[in-house]
């Protein structure tokens, strides 16, 4: 139904001085993909929670392609009653453009 990319890199974060910004500092960021999909009578949730060491494909609506390399399922799986929906958010080591 919806998801997000995160190519991962690098995150900046300003340093303050007395005088405004001093300069900024860098730490890696992992890259990440935040999911939602419909629920079925069909879906495990707790299979779906335990998937480690994957490959997961993201298409865009341009049609571009991305590989998650080692992919898991990063937090515990979410299931809102409201929409029938199953938020999933998956880690991986590395993502290419496929």
């Amino acid at each position: 139904v919806d998801a997000t990319l995160n190519l991962g890199g690098v995150s900046r974060e300003a340093m303050m001085g007395p005088r405004g910004v001093q300069g900024y500092q860098e730490k890696p960021a992992a890259p990440s993909l935040s999911t939602t999909q419909r629920h079925t009578k069909d879906t495990d949730l707790v299979a779906l929670g335990n998937i480690k060491d994957a490959t997961v494909l993201f298409e865009t609506d341009t049609g571009d392609t991305y590989m998650l390399r080692r992919a898991f399922v990063s937090d515990p799986v979410e299931l809102s009653s409201g929409s029938g929906n199953v938020r999933v958010n998956w880690g991986c080591f590395g993502v290419e453009r496929i």
